[in-house]
């Protein structure tokens, strides 16, 4: 194969491969083989038609395309094999002729990655605490969640379920996108609304009308309000008394399925509130770890694997998108109407995910680590006992066949062990 190498900035290389005559003719032979063993060819049998028939039955773009699916990751994987390239991305090819083939391969190689101290990285654990106040709102949330509703014919106040109408105007009166709802629930006082909003709540009854001004905060998600002052006008279409179930044995029993006393429900919280603030706290600290090793490492990333994980992360974006009864075409055309680029709204992103992806295949060489297929079937028996039925046999041929399911478990199980090394 004959090929010239040359080192691109950031961690890749430009590959020239040029196809040996004689080898090229046997990928022709092969595609010519393929196809009339898919196609129907007057007068042959399949897998029997000679080239000269296929190319006429199928088009020579046609025959040219089947022989590249063959000619390219062969000719290509040979290249990397005898070279000993450390690629970490799918190739981007470029036919520069046909006869000889010839083309370029544009791919990114593992870079250097320099990340002095690694060894003595540590990150301690801090204790969870607990406070009764902590275990008092997720009492009330299990008594709201059970509670009952009377109608109200006080004012209302903190406490009271109510359901408005409201719209927002600008300073001139015009109606502000966003800015409106109908029928629209919430608890007084629970600040599930804009600070400021529910406060002028209080104090309405059933059937009432009310105008108030509420700033938006600065770092409002919509960007056309973000410190805005907004002109509300509110109707309270319904106001309810909430009476919440008393915290007795009974409700106890209710919610654990047991008989047991208000205390002793009161420590079951407790436990489960702490483990589940470990477990935040664990996930908050490891975050810290990647972002300690993402400051502190050099390396450069790769720009084709940066351009793979930005088209990855349009593809998941998409599938979310359409996943709403969406048209993805439509979300296209607003970007565009906004003159944003989407891809390069996510390249620092993307940028980041490679970083990270790199660091971590670093550190696992490093540190050596590594895990065994004893652990992986365990993992595997542990996701197969929560996975519905129905879903069970499609996840064993992806255990068995080592898909994206295998490669999964295998890559969570080493980053167990890795962060279990720096975390205490």
């Amino acid at each position: 194969m004959q090929t010239e190498i040359k080192q691109l900035p950031k961690s890749e290389l430009l590959l020239t491969i040029e196809v040996p005559a004689e080898l090229l003719t046997k990928f022709e032979d092969e595609a010519a083989r393929r196809i009339s063993e898919e196609v129907d060819i007057p007068g042959y049998r399949k897998g029997q038609a000679p080239k000269a028939f296929v190319i006429a039955q199928v088009g020579a773009d046609g025959f040219f395309r089947e022989v590249l699916n063959i000619a390219l990751p062969r000719s290509y994987f040979e290249v990397v094999k005898e070279k000993n390239l450390q690629v970490v991305s799918r190739p981007d090819i470029k036919i520069l002729s046909k006869t000889p083939l010839k083309y370029e391969a544009r791919v990114g190689i593992m870079p250097e990655i320099k990340l002095k101290g690694w060894e003595k990285i540590k990150l301690a654990a801090k204790p969870a605490e607990i406070t009764e106040k902590e275990i008092d709102e997720v009492v009330y949330e299990m008594q709201k969640y059970r509670a009952t509703f009377k109608p109200l014919e006080r004012e209302v106040k903190k406490g009271d379920r109510v359901e408005i109408d409201f719209q927002g105007f600008d300073e001139g009166g015009a109606p502000l996108e966003k800015t409106k709802s109908a029928n629209h629930p919430l608890f007084i006082g629970e600040g599930t609304l804009i600070p400021g909003f529910e406060e002028e709540l209080v104090g309405m009854k059933t059937g009432g009308k009310k105008k108030f001004p509420v700033k938006f905060p600065k770092d409002f998600h919509h960007e056309p309000l973000k410190g805005k002052m907004v002109h509300f006008e509110v109707e309270m279409k319904r106001a309810e008394e909430t009476i919440l179930p008393e915290l007795n044995e009974e409700f106890v029993e209710k919610i654990m399925g047991e008989k047991k006393t208000v205390p002793a429900f009161r420590e079951a919280l407790k436990i489960d509130l702490k483990r589940r603030k470990e477990m935040e706290a664990r996930k908050q600290r490891e975050n810290e770890l990647l972002e300690k090793f993402l400051k502190e490492a050099k390396l450069d990333a790769p720009p084709v694997l940066v351009e793979e994980e930005v088209d990855y992360m349009i593809a998941d974006l998409k599938r979310e998108i359409e996943g709403k009864g969406l048209k993805f075409e439509t979300y296209m055309e607003k970007m565009k109407n906004e003159k944003r680029d989407m891809k390069k709204e996510f390249e620092p992103e993307a940028e980041k995910r490679v970083r990270v992806r790199l660091i971590l295949n670093f550190l696992f060489k490093e540190a050596k680590i590594d895990v065994t297929e004893e652990e992986i079937n365990t993992a595997a028996q542990r996701l197969s006992a929560v996975t519905p039925e129905a879903d069970r046999v499609k996840l064993a041929e992806q255990l068995k066949s080592r898909g994206e399911v295998y490669l999964r478990l295998k890559n969570n199980l080493m980053l167990e062990k890795l962060f279990a090394r720096f975390l205490d």
